[in-house]
């Protein structure tokens, strides 16, 4: 894999590092981090795509790249936060989760050809465990650069927005992949991470997954986050079978640099909203 370079580099020209808090979101689609100061104002959003199809080995490297030049992660905060946003996960009720079948329970959904570290979140607004895995060389590479950073999954992180009455679809659209999230009346139904290669991949997964849960697209809102302009033609072709969309907005309680509202919310709104589930 070649480096890549940050698609997003914004920064704040004076950033108390000392007394702010630095947030990451690290996983196959790519590498962002966000900075908090004190003054609940966000200071700095950094966003490193990833290519489609790398193995994990990859992955790992170029995170060690990044790890080993990005200035961002080289200063001294006062927290630090990881994300993962590792795909292989599952949601298990509390009455079912025997953390000596975790392994099994996961080979059965993803197959058992990649190794790693099992961890698991207890999401008590749901009563669910969730269980997911994380390749062992990505979790070295942290433990080296952020030793001390809180680590969780963002996908534990995401299920505990309010849950609006009625049906509703959130997503989070990356550069290869896309997160989506299903609430039915008012209820956490699932959430995943599809790989895609075509705009027609995307419609695929969110109709697929209402049709899984037996909703229909047109009862659904959907919210949009990350990677997707209202003028592509990858919006348009959602918007065919979702007419009621909401490009989400900048997370309330929270100033921005200048430099950060001169591009659309939705762009970075899921990586600031880390920061309310802290």
């Amino acid at each position: 894999m070649q480096h890549v370079n940050p698609s997003f580099n914004i920064q704040a020209t004076e950033i108390d590092f000392e007394k702010a808090q630095l947030f990451i979101e690290a996983g196959p689609m790519g590498f962002s981090l966000v900075v908090l100061g004190t003054d609940k104002c966000f200071k700095a959003v950094v966003i490193y795509p990833f290519s489609a199809g790398a193995s994990e080995t990859e992955i790992a490297e170029e995170l060690k790249k990044i790890c080993s030049s990005e200035n961002l992660l080289k200063k001294q905060y006062s927290r630090s936060h990881i994300f993962w946003a590792f795909a292989e996960s599952i949601l298990v009720p509390a009455e079912l989760m025997n953390a000596d079948r975790n392994l099994n329970m996961l080979n059965l959904v993803f197959g058992d050809a990649k190794l790693g570290i099992i961890h698991s979140d207890f999401l008590y607004r749901h009563n669910l465990h969730h269980v997911y895995r994380l390749p062992e060389a990505v979790i070295e590479i942290f433990s080296s650069a952020l030793p001390v950073a809180t680590q969780t999954h963002v996908f534990s992180a995401l299920v505990n927005v309010d849950m609006p009455e009625g049906n509703h679809l959130f997503a989070v659209f990356y550069s290869n992949s896309l997160t989506i999230m299903l609430c039915k009346e008012g209820k956490l139904q699932v959430i995943q991470n599809f790989m895609y290669t075509h705009t027609d991949d995307c419609v695929f997964h969110l109709l697929n997954v209402c049709k899984g849960f037996e909703v229909k697209p047109d009862s659904v809102v959907l919210h949009i986050n990350g990677m997707i302009d209202e003028q592509s033609g990858l919006y348009d072709s959602v918007y065919k079978y979702f007419l009621n969309t909401a490009f989400d907005e900048f997370p309330e309680g929270y100033l921005y640099d200048d430099e950060i509202k001169n591009h659309p919310p939705h762009f970075f709104s899921h990586l600031f909203a880390l920061a309310s589930c802290v």
